[in-house]
């Protein structure tokens, strides 16, 4: 049988939930709040949520690893986006130590390896962030990531890549994602680029996504873009479209007007 935790929610948090807005089309928009966790200590670092009414709530990760900077700039744009349903929050820097030394590991090693399934977080950090989730309940959780090469051609690379969880309908949604991707976004004359599903991921080894999936029985997804011949900017642009696409799967729209 799935194990499940029971996840106590706050009565509030940090500063408390923005309220609601309506704007001209009738339609909610979430404005804007924030929370620090570890407040004063070198690993601080802000949570941004965003709500817009009754819906799906989902948690979007970036910077576990330092030097995976189009993780936690594209979750950091993430962070900005208006929706009009549900609660989307966001952690763009999950790392500062890391994100701050352009390095993967941080001070207590590698951050994305200290989530073992069935038992605590093994840092500070990695118990803050896991805090995180059990505060808001997400009913899907992103772990935004990099990578460095493709797929098949370099060595220990896992190029371009959705790894979703074996909860709900998550593996569908990260196929049907690699399809818009590789349609809509990756360009025709670079077919080495395309997407891919990985495998569901259930629990089996000790990072954030893994024990989304072992302890909670949630949705989530570890989404990879690689560096190889793609430009900074480029890369983020699509880790974006990557996460637009499946927080719309799962009921929560961005909201491009102005």
């Amino acid at each position: 049988m799935r194990r499940r935790a029971f996840l106590a929610r706050s009565s509030a948090l940090a500063g408390g939930c923005a309220a609601t807005s309506v704007v001209g089309s009738g339609r909610p928009v979430g404005k804007p709040s924030s929370y620090t966790i570890l407040d004063g200590t070198k690993y601080a670092t802000e949570v941004f949520v965003r709500k817009a009414g009754d819906g799906p709530t989902a948690l979007v990760v970036g910077g576990m690893h330092g030097d995976e900077p189009s993780g936690y700039r594209a979750a950091r744009d993430v962070a900005k986006w208006r929706i009009d349903g549900g609660t989307l929050v966001v952690l763009p820097k999950a790392n500062r130590v890391a994100i701050r030394k352009s390095r993967r590991e941080g001070a207590n090693g590698d951050l994305n390896r200290q989530f073992p399934t069935d038992e605590n977080p093994q840092t500070t950090l990695a118990r803050a962030i896991w805090n995180v989730v059990s505060r808001h309940d997400p009913d899907v959780v992103f772990d935004l990531h990099g990578s460095i090469g493709i797929y098949g051609y370099h060595e220990s690379s896992v190029g371009q890549v959705i790894w979703p969880t074996d909860a709900g309908d998550a593996s569908e949604y990260a196929k049907r994602t690699v399809e818009q991707l590789n349609g809509d976004v990756v360009p025709w004359y670079m077919p080495f680029h395309a997407y891919r599903r990985g495998d569901e991921l259930g629990g089996s080894s000790p990072m954030l996504v893994h024990k989304v999936a072992g302890d909670l029985d949630k949705e989530g997804y570890i989404v990879e873009t690689t560096k190889f011949l793609l430009d900074p900017d480029t890369r983020v642009r699509w880790t974006k479209r990557a996460t637009a696409d499946l927080l719309s799967r799962h009921g929560i729209e961005r909201r491009t007007d102005r």
